[in-house]
C-alpha cells in the first residue's frame, strides 16, 4: 500500500515540477531592430556587452544615403547594452568617430516579451543612428538635419510610455517557480528514498521466509 501511495505522489509531482520549470523559460523570441545611416557610405559595427545576444549581423556596409538595420533576437527579460561605431576603410576621408550607446529593455508583458530600444550619444537620444563622414579639406557640417534627437524618452533615459516601463527582471514570479521546483525536487528525492527503503525491507522479509 505504501509503495502504491508513493508512486501516485511521484506521478502527481512530476508534471508540476517540469511544467512550472518549462513555463519560466518558455518565452516566444522577440525581434528588435535599430536603423543606421552613414553619410558618404561606409561600414558600421555593433558591439554587444557581456552576456548580450549577438546580432544577426555585427557589421553593415552601407552606401551614401542607404539606411540599414541591425536586428537582434531576445529570448529573456533584461537590459542589454551595445555600442555602435564606424569602421574606417582605406578611403581618404574623415570618418565619424561618434560612438552610440544602445540599450534594449526587454520586459515581460503577460507572458510575452516586449522590447524597447534607447539609442543615445551623450545626453541626446536618437531614433536612428547617423554617422557623418566628410571629405578631407571640406567644410564639416556642424549639424545634420537628419540627426535629430527623438522625444521617445525622458531625461533619465527611460521610455516615456508609463504603461510599458522597463523592468529588468520579473524576480518575484521567477523566485516562486524556482522555489516550487526545489520543493518538488526535494519531495521526489524523499519519496524515492522511502520507496527504496520499503522495497529493500520487502526483499529482506521475503528472503527470511525463504530461508
Amino acid at each position: 500500500m505504501k509503495k502504491i501511495l508513493t508512486f501516485c505522489i511521484l506521478i502527481l509531482l512530476m508534471p508540476g515540477l517540469f511544467g512550472f520549470t518549462a513555463y519560466a523559460y518558455a518565452y516566444q523570441p522577440v525581434r528588435t531592430e535599430i536603423e543606421v545611416e552613414v553619410t558618404l557610405g561606409g561600414t558600421v559595427a555593433i558591439i554587444p556587452n557581456v552576456n548580450c545576444p549577438i546580432p544577426e549581423k555585427t557589421e553593415l556596409t552601407l552606401k551614401d544615403g542607404e539606411i540599414g538595420k541591425f536586428e537582434i533576437v531576445f529570448t529573456e527579460v533584461g537590459v542589454f547594452d551595445y555600442t555602435v561605431k564606424t569602421v574606417p576603410d582605406d578611403r581618404d576621408i574623415e570618418f565619424d568617430d561618434t560612438v552610440y550607446n544602445i540599450k534594449f529593455y526587454v520586459t515581460d508583458n503577460d507572458g510575452r516579451l516586449e522590447a524597447t530600444v534607447i539609442a543615445s550619444k551623450g545626453e541626446e537620444k536618437f531614433s536612428r543612428l547617423i554617422f557623418v563622414n566628410t571629405e578631407k579639406g571640406g567644410d564639416e557640417p556642424t549639424t545634420n538635419p537628419k540627426d535629430t534627437p527623438t522625444d521617445s524618452s525622458d531625461s533619465d533615459g527611460s521610455p516615456l510610455d508609463k504603461n510599458r516601463n522597463p523592468k529588468t527582471n520579473d524576480d518575484t514570479r521567477m523566485e516562486i517557480y524556482f522555489l516550487f521546483a526545489i520543493i518538488a525536487s526535494a519531495g521526489l528525492l524523499a519519496l524515492s528514498i522511502v520507496y527504496l527503503i520499503d522495497t529493500q525491507k520487502m526483499i529482506n522479509r521475503k528472503n527470511k521466509k525463504e530461508n
